[in-house]
């Protein structure tokens, strides 16, 4: 495990972008099939996070953090993200996967020489 991951976290994004056939199932619809995809993620629902986004970019219509202490965790909720009943409506655009840096304070003197 890469050193700073024994005490901080790794971080997934993924960017999503809802087809028109989401809406097309009208509320009672994506009510129905949201409730099945929730239950599929259940087991990692204290690793996600859900950011809706409205804005002038319509590149992304959700984006939903992961946040575990294993890249294999976040490989786990990711693909059953991607093979939940909501996942035929929704197209991931881009996915991001970083570490959280330690705190400033604690990241030590810097390498860097002048």
């Amino acid at each position: 495990m890469h050193p700073i991951a024994e005490k901080n976290k790794y971080i997934g994004m993924l960017f999503m972008k809802l087809t028109p056939g989401y809406f097309a199932l009208g509320k009672d619809g994506i009510k129905k099939m949201t409730l099945a995809h929730v239950k599929s993620l259940t087991k990692h629902s204290s690793k996600l996070t859900h950011v809706l986004c409205s804005g002038m970019d319509s590149r992304y219509d959700q984006i939903t953090m992961m946040e575990a202490d294993t890249l294999e965790e976040i490989y786990d909720a990711s693909m059953d993200f991607k093979l939940g009943e909501k996942a035929a409506y929704i197209e991931i655009v881009d996915v991001v996967v970083g570490i959280k840096a330690p705190p400033r304070s604690q990241a030590g003197p810097s390498k860097v020489t002048e």
